[in-house]
Formats: C-alpha cells, sequence, structure tokens
C-alpha cells in the first residue's frame, strides 16, 4: 500500500504519483559472516569496461594508489585475482573504498589487504561489481569512460554504461534464469494478492485497497475457487457487515482502520489535506490458526498524513484476527512499528531536515520448517519538505505458536534477532555478495540527527542509499533448497523506466544473508505489488518448484498486470541440496511418536514396532522439480492425498495408495521438508535431524497416529493443541525420520546444466555440448532428450544438440543420461528461440535525429534493446527500414522509451515510395506494443508517427519485424 490507490473496477487514482516519482527520482552462494583466509577463486585477469581495462596507475604497491580505468595492454598492472573472500587483488594489494566510505562517489584505491568490509567486491551476473559494506557499485566517474578516469560508488544500476563491467576471471554465476512470455492478469488491487486454504480446504486469495478520497473506496477483498485462474470475488465476503458494528464492513473498512490501534492514536490531516481520514489499512498475508481454524492477518496502516507538510504519511503494521472466516475482523495489536516517534511535525524525534517514514507494505511469510512468521518490511526517510525518498528494507520474525501476538515479534537488528518489533531498531537488509554481511550497522544507517537532506545524506555516506532488496516477496524453492526473493526494483524507482525483474536467494532466514541469483531479462518492471505461485498446484504462494509463475501487478512488462512462468536452475547440479533418502534403497518412516506407516491392501495403517516387511517400506523417487513420490515397495503404489476437490486440502484428510500413471498427480507429490532450530538470536539454523513430508496439492504434513485416519496430512506446526477443536494431532505425528531398510544406493550420474538457451528460428545453432559424470568407472553413458525445440536433435551416444529451429517459441528441454547399470541423472533448461528479426541490422533511416544527440535510427535496430533513435519534438516522424527484398509481414513489436506515440501507423511499401497501412492506433500506450495479426508485404516498413504523448519526440528502443 502506497500513495496510490485502486479498485478493481477502475485504473488507480493515483498511480500518477508513481509516475511522477518514476521520471523524478525514481553469487548465489552464501558466505558465512566468518570468512577463511582468502584463496584466489580463479586466476587473474582483466576486468574492462567500455573498451578499457581496470589498471593500478603506474605499477603502485603502496597504500592509496590510485585505480582507474586505462587502455588494456596486457600489463601486469591489469591482472585482477578474485580472491574466495571477496577481495580483488593485484601485486598482493587489494581494491579499496576510501576510507571505508558508503558515499557516492567516495573512490577506490589500493590497499594492505585484511579482510575489512570495504575491501569486498563481488561481480554480479548483470555486470555490476558490488561493493559489500556499503550496498553500492563500482562506477567509472566523470561524464565518459576515457583514460584515467577514476572509479567510485554508485547506486547499482545495471543499465549505466559506467557500471556494465565484464571480468572473466571472476566467480561465474551460479543460476540460471529464464522466462515465458507474459499472461494477462486482470484481478489487480493496492496489495499483492495472497493465496491460503481454509480448514475445510477451500482456496481463496486476499488483497486490499484504501483510497484516500472521502468517497473513495476501502475494501478488504476475496477471491475464491478450485485454484488461482478459477477463482472469482467471494460476494459473501466481500459484502460481510460485522453484526454488532454497521459502519465495519469489507466492503468498507473506514471505520475499522480509525477505530483500529494505529487508527486511535492517528490525527486527522490538515485542511487543505487530500487524505480524508487520520487512518487508511490493507490486509495483507493470511495465515490459518491450525488450533481453531481462524484466520490470522498482517495490517498495513497509513496514517497521519502530511506530518511534516511533504504529503505522505506515517506507516505501522498490526495484525488482525477472523473468527468467522473472513466475515468479520478484529485488528488486535501492533506487530512491528517504528523505532522513531510517528506524532505530527514531533521536532524533537526529528529536529532536522529528514524523518522516517515508519514501518509498512509488509510481505508475511510463515517458515514452517524453522516454526517462524517472517514479515520482510520496508520505511522511507524523506525530506520533511518533499523531494527524494530513499528506501530501506527490514525484516522481523514471531514465533508462530504466539499467532502474531504483540510483543512477539523481534527485529533483525546489527546481526541479530535482538530488538523488540513494536519500536525496536531495525536494520537497512542489503545483498550479502561479496562475503558482505547482508546488513548495515548501526553507524552506516539513518539517524534523525544527522543533518542535510536525504540527498546529501546520502551522498556524504552519512545514511544508505536505497536497499536493492526493498519490498521483498519471498518464497522456498523446493528444487534448489534456497529461499529466493523479488524486491520492489529501486533501479526502476531511480531511472523512470522498467528493468529487469531481479532474483535473490539465502539459505537460512536465521542470518538473513540474501545473495543475488541474476535477473530475467525479458520480464522489465517497475512493480511494487509482486507474489510467486506454485504452478502445479496453483494455490501456493510460499512453496515452490522448479519452474513458478511470478507475477506483477502496475509498471509491468507487458500488461497492467500479468504473470510470466520463471524457471531458475544452477549451472551444475551439484549445487542442488543433498536429500536424506537415495534411488535404490527403500525405506520404513517412522514418527516421533514411534508409529511407522505401512500398507495393509488398499489402505494405510500404522504399526508400533519397525517390521522387516515391504509394506513398511517406501522408497523416494524424485521428480525433478523438487519434491518426490513415495511408492511402497511392494505395491509400487504411491501415497497421496485426494487432489480433484477440496476433500484433499483440508485439516485430515486422508492418506491412501494408489496407482500412478504416467505423471503423478499433484497429490502424490511430496516435499521433503528438513526441520532446522533457530531460537538463538543470531547464528545459522541448525538442522534437527528430522523432516516432514509435506503435501504439494495442501501444503500440509503427513501425519501419523493410532486409530482412525492414522494417516493423515496435518497444519504443520511447531506446538501441540491443548484444545478440542481445529487439528488435535500432536507434532510428534509429523516429525519424521527416514532409516533404510533395504537396498543399495545405485550409481549416481550427474548432468551439468548448460543454462538457459536462446536461437533464433532459420539459423542453425552452435552445437551444444550436454557433459555429465557417472560415480561408476567404464560406464558408458546414454543421453535421451524431450522438450526440444523442432529441428534440433540430440546425439544419444555423445551428448551433442545440433540442427536449425524451425519455428518460434519457448519450452523446458531436460535431458537425461542413463548408465549401463540404469542408474540416471537429469538437467533441465529452457530453451528460448525468437522469430527472425527481419528488421535486425538493416538499413534504417528517419525522418530526424534529437538535436544534440547520435540517437539515430539504426540504433533501433541494432539488435541492442539499450540504445534508441530519438526523434525532433514535432510532428509527423517516421523510422523507416529496408527489409533488403520484399517479405510477408504479420507482426512488429516496438519498445518505446519514455516519450512514445499515441497516435500512429505500420506502413510496408515495394518501393520506398507508395505506402500502404497494416496497423493504426490513436491511443498507443507506450512500453512494449505486440502488434499481431497484420497483414501486409513489401521490402521497406516504417513506424508513421502523427501524435506524440509527451512534449518530447518519438524514442524507440527497438523496432522489430516479423513475417516471411
Amino acid at each position: 500500500m502506497h500513495s496510490t490507490r485502486t479498485t478493481r473496477a477502475t485504473r488507480p487514482l493515483r498511480r500518477l504519483a508513481l509516475t511522477t516519482a518514476l521520471t523524478a527520482t525514481l553469487a548465489a552462494s552464501i558466505t558465512a559472516l566468518s570468512s577463511p583466509p582468502a584463496t584466489a577463486a580463479t586466476g587473474p585477469g582483466t576486468v574492462t569496461i567500455g573498451g578499457l581495462c581496470l589498471d593500478d596507475a603506474d605499477f603502485g604497491t603502496q597504500n592509496g594508489n590510485t585505480i582507474q580505468v586505462f587502455t588494456c595492454n596486457g600489463s601486469t598492472a591489469q591482472q585482477w585475482t578474485w580472491q574466495s573472500d571477496g577481495e580483488v587483488t593485484v601485486f598482493g594489494m587489494c581494491l579499496d573504498v576510501t576510507s571505508g566510505s558508503n558515499a557516492t562517489g567516495a573512490l577506490i584505491e589500493l590497499y594492505t589487504c585484511s579482510g575489512a568490509p570495504e575491501l569486498q567486491f563481488d561481480h554480479l551476473p548483470d555486470g555490476t561489481i558490488y561493493a559489500a559494506k556499503s550496498g553500492k557499485c563500482l562506477a567509472v566517474q566523470g561524464s565518459s569512460i576515457t583514460n584515467n578516469a577514476r572509479i567510485g560508488l554508485a547506486a547499482c544500476d545495471p543499465s549505466q554504461a559506467d557500471e556494465d563491467w565484464a571480468a572473466a576471471a571472476a566467480p561465474a554465476a551460479q543460476y540460471t534464469l529464464s522466462a515465458g512470455n507474459a499472461v494477462q492478469f486482470s484481478n489487480i488491487d493496492d496489495t499483492p494478492s495472497s493465496p491460503f486454504i481454509a480448514q475445510n480446504g477451500q482456496f481463496y486469495y486476499q488483497s486490499s485497497h484504501s483510497l484516500y478520497g472521502a468517497t473513495d473506496s476501502r475494501a478488504w477483498d476475496f477471491y475464491t475457487g478450485s485454484g488461482f485462474d478459477t477463482a472469482t470475488a467471494d460476494s459473501t465476503l466481500d459484502n460481510a457487515v460485522d453484526p454488532n458494528d454497521s459502519s465495519d464492513s469489507n466492503a468498507n473498512t473506514t471505520a475499522r482502520c480509525d477505530n483500529s490501534p494505529t487508527g486511535l492514536t492517528a490525527t486527522d490531516a490538515p485542511a487543505g489535506s487530500s487524505y480524508a481520514e487520520a487512518n487508511y489499512c490493507d490486509l495483507t498475508g493470511i495465515w490459518v490458526d491450525p488450533d481453531t481454524g481462524n484466520w490470522y492477518g498482517l495490517v498495513h496502516n497509513e496514517f497521519t498524513p502530511q506530518p511534516f507538510g511533504d504529503g505522505l504519511h506515517f506507516d505501522a503494521i498490526d495484525y488482525a484476527v477472523s473468527t468467522d472466516q473472513g466475515h468479520t475482523w478484529t485488528i488486535t495489536g501492533h506487530a512491528v512499528t517504528s523505532p522513531f516517534s510517528t506524532a505530527r511535525e514531533n521536532t524533537t524525534a526529528f529536529p532536522n531536515s529528514s524523518y522516517y517514514y515508519g514501518d509498512g507494505d509488509p510481505r508475511l511469510f510463515v517458515d514452517y520448517a524453522s516454526g517462524y512468521f517472517y514479515v520482510f518490511y520496508a520505511s522511507r526517510t524523506l525530506d520533511k519538505s518533499g523531494g527524494t525518498a530513499v528506501w530501506l528494507q527490514h525484516v522481523a520474525r514471531a514465533p508462530i505458536a504466539d499467532k502474531m501476538a504483540t510483543g512477539s515479534w523481534e527485529k533483525w537488528y546489527d546481526g541479530s534477532w535482538s530488538q523488540a518489533g513494536v519500536g525496536g531498531a531495525e536494520s537497512d537488509i542489503i545483498p550479502s555478495d561479496g562475503g558482505g554481511q547482508g546488513y548495515l550497522s548501526p553507524s552506516s544507517d539513518y539517524s534523525p540527527s544527522t543533518t542535510g537532506t536525504v540527498e546529501s545524506q546520502v551522498a556524504a555516506g552519512t545514511m544508505p542509499d536505497n536497499s536493492q532488496l526493498a519490498v521483498m516477496n519471498v518464497a522456498y524453492d523446493a528444487y534448489l533448497g534456497e529461499y529466493i526473493g523479488t524486491p520492489q526494483n529501486t533501479v526502476a524507482q531511480d531511472a523512470g523506466t522498467l528493468t529487469p525483474l531481479h532474483f535473490y536467494a539465502t539459505k537460512d532466514l536465521a542470518t538473513e544473508q540474501w545473495a543475488d541469483m541474476g535477473l530475467v531479462s525479458s520480464e522489465d518492471n517497475a512493480a511494487w505489488y509482486r507474489w510467486f505461485l506454485d504452478s502445479a498446484n496453483m494455490t501456493s504462494s510460499s512453496l515452490l518448484g522448479r519452474t513458478f509463475r511470478s507475477y506483477c501487478a502496475y509498471y509491468c512488462s507487458t500488461y497492467n498486470g500479468e504473470y510470466v512462468n520463471v524457471t531458475i536452475a544452477p549451472t551444475s547440479s551439484a549445487q542442488l541440496p543433498a536429500e536424506p533418502v537415495a534411488s535404490g534403497v527403500s525405506y520404513r518412516i517412522a514418527a516421533g511418536n514411534g508409529l511407522f506407516v505401512e500398507q495393509n491392501g488398499s489402505s494405510l495403517t500404522t504399526a508400533s514396532g519397525s517390521a522387516s516387511t515391504a509394506a513398511q517400506q517406501w522408497n523416494f523417487t524424485p521428480t525433478g522439480d523438487g519434491f518426490f513420490t513415495i511408492t511402497n515397495a511392494s505395491t509400487g503404489q504411491a501415497l497421496g492425498v485426494d487432489s480433484t476437490s477440496n476433500a484433499g486440502r483440508a485439516f485430515d484428510a486422508p492418506v491412501t495408495p494408489g496407482a500412478l500413471g504416467s505423471s503423478p498427480t499433484v497429490g502424490q507429490e511430496w516435499e521433503i521438508q528438513q526441520m532446522v532450530s533457530s531460537l538463538a538470536s543470531s547464528g545459522s539454523s541448525t538442522p534437527t535431524g528430522t523432516y516432514r513430508l509435506v503435501n504439494r496439492y495442501s501444503g500440509l504434513a503427513l501425519s501419523l497416529t493410532s486409530g482412525t485416519s492414522s494417516a493423515a496430512t496435518a497444519p504443520q506446526r511447531a506446538w501441540d493443541n491443548t484444545g478440542s477443536s481445529g487439528d488435535v494431532r500432536p507434532t510428534a505425528a509429523q516429525t519424521l525420520t527416514f532409516t533404510a531398510a533395504s537396498g543399495t544406493a545405485s550409481n549416481t550420474v550427474a548432468v551439468t546444466n548448460p543454462g538457459s538457451q536462446s536461437s533464433m528460428a532459420g539459423t542453425a545453432i552452435s552445437p551444444l555440448q550436454i557433459n555429465a559424470t557417472d560415480s561408476a568407472l567404464s560406464q558408458s553413458l546414454a543421453y535421451r532428450a524431450s522438450g526440444l525445440p523442432a529441428g534440433l536433435a540430440l546425439n544419444a551416444s555423445t551428448g551433442q544438440i545440433t540442427g536449425t529451429p524451425t519455428a518460434a517459441g519457448s519450452s523446458n528441454v531436460t535431458v537425461t543420461a542413463t548408465d549401463g547399470t540404469g542408474a540416471s541423472g537429469t538437467t533441465a533448461f529452457s530453451w528460448t528461440v525468437s522469430p527472425l528479426d527481419l528488421a535486425l541490422n538493416k538499413t534504417t533511416t528517419a525522418s530526424s535525429v534529437e538535436s544534440g544527440t547520435s540517437f539515430t535510427g539504426n540504433l533501433a535496430t541494432d539488435g541492442n534493446p539499450s540504445t534508441r533513435w530519438s526523434s525532433a519534438y514535432a510532428d509527423p516522424q517516421w523510422l523507416e527500414v529496408d527489409l533488403g527484398a520484399p517479405h510477408t509481414v504479420n507482426e512488429v513489436k516496438l519498445a518505446w522509451e519514455a516519450a512514445y506515440g499515441t497516435a500512429f501507423q505500420i506502413q510496408v511499401s515495394n518501393d520506398g515510395s507508395t505506402w500502404t497501412t497494416i496497423y493504426t492506433t490513436t491511443s498507443g500506450a507506450g512500453g512494449t506494443q505486440d502488434l499481431t495479426g497484420l497483414s501486409g508485404s513489401g521490402r521497406y516498413i516504417r513506424m508513421y508517427g502523427t501524435s506524440r504523448a509527451t512534449g518530447y519526440g518519438y524514442s524507440l528502443y527497438t523496432f522489430s519485424v516479423y513475417g516471411s
């Protein structure tokens, strides 16, 4: 929830506020906090930018020697070694940020290696070089990349040429990321959509909005159905009114917000303000209590508007409870609140030019493995008079057993969970790449006593710049065995343009060590609101497989609301998590209460003693997606729940054996969840040696008890229910161990992931070699593949893929290598075949070029999405491409810069003189416009613009033409 609101039916009234902000202001290996002595990750090599090399001036070896860029000359002064602890060395000396500064423009020098944080760097997958202490990146200083230009700190922005480094000797990216085409999603709101499943197995998702005007809509909305794609508005819930207070309803939450714990302390806006109420609150993130079936959720409050006359407000996070499945709600108490005063114009708390926005924009993640709620939330620091805003990111947690209660939350601060959720101090978390600590120390964080504007404080290094992790939504990727997150795009906020979606990962939420996985270059966005969805069950946003949906609401790549299917894979299968089970071995599954599960005819029972019979032995087979099927060693039937109805998702749904088809049902897929202990205030989580089996369809855990329905699924819990309602199965019933009973672990075959592939239809690919290794000697491997683009083939003996793609499209390719014993290994990756761009690198002319620039027409057809053509500030204007020969045209894709055409035509011609219009519009919306279904032919094609959206000209990053 921000300074803009929306309803289901209309575009948000104040999204212009974001547009204005965008225009005006707008690796993955986790390193421990204590690192071993530095060792070289690779041999030395050059680090280049703009055709020049990072250079140790005059071969200096003294502290403070100048680091610059210079003509690449092969000298030892340009040979840099990337050490495993994040240090970058030449002549045994280290790159260093002068005086350990965090300031924008702080220069890089040479200094004695000491392991200090200011000596730690990482070359990220997007080409930036990250400075671990400051959370900033290295940029060439000055207006151009020229000999002797110095290097200094800047806000990380991979789209800037002065931050785009090549470093072949640096550690390689650990992941490949790819995405399919955007699919439109219409039910967008002013929060992310929050999926959850009720006690009876009914699926819901929830969103909210609170517009500021006196008669504007303020509602908590609910959708329900069999899954996300089928869910529709639940009119009963949406229109539910509190029978004890007719002013309080889900359709009008004004009174609810004003009478909440935060609302009761809020003050009305000053005269002339657009804020009609003292408080606005949105429900975001729902958890269902296994003891009662009650619904709990976090509440984002925006209150005491315009505290310093800048047009904004304060933020705080409360929690709410519904005892009647969402019909009525009580906002019960505070969860997370600011460490500073939120009283209007409190010049004692904020004596200088800046103030602290408070704590808001919560994103809830329920970490059942550790037994904690985690809330990732943001704050802003602002100038009292308006102007620059800097986004900071924080995190707090609370034991799930405490059910969000006030006082149970603790904030991550200075490396530990040491501060109270209500009023406690909080650290700005940043990526931990390069061996960094992953947060800013208190001395580098915001302080109200610091003088100067926000901009001047950032430049002076006395407060943080925007955190790259701001407003991050989080899920657990079962395939990778890591938590992943996508933050708000701070580059988009700063640069005023859509930029690629970034992903981060951590292995342990207890340490908050988030590392850069890379970006999805095809999914540009500037969205506050994003969430995940498992593409197999269509109900979970917190537990994902290898390929999953990533949703975006507002300022997305193609539509106002959309999702894309994202695939993240490690570059080597050796990076995948070690599992407690192995192929070729049968296991007994025992619960903490001493019961074992066994198959008895067509049903499951439990026994109190282990047996050597096959009825108690189970084989685990990976699906290749992070989940397993579990089949009985005697019958071959698989454990599962009914995946065709709500009954299979309800508390205490029976688990039964069933036949496996050609592929398992989602009810027959199980995650092996490793349970951990992370009760200490700091330090990493500790595995307990026990596991849960979590059903993919329901998100519930296999629970073994005696009596009726002895094998069922139950809510994940770390405490026992002392009542008689809800789920009463004990924690011990779902706390499992696996004991090998028979068989021998088979040979292991590891297939190296080649990374995401891309090619162009009609163009032969460079042969792609798939490599695999076998733990057994002298084994021949046979390769097979599925999902290859049409026209490509895999050599079964060598593992080499060759051919010419014949059609455009995206596919997921799976390659399996099998040895003579039957052992096999698999890798999966995406392959995108682009249609042949008929305009690529063809002769391109334009009616004009923007005065004083070199933004010529050919820059729209050079294949580089960062370059652009820009015209004079007048109508009409045109961009023309000579395709070299006559072609049939059926699609044109335009990627506009902020200066776009509202009225334009696409025209074709055989002679470049007489033109035929094949597309026309008077309501162009800018962004990326994919014009399909066209019909025309000619040697020449042009965009002919007749009306501009801005006072500037027409500006295109790309002008692509497809056909035959």
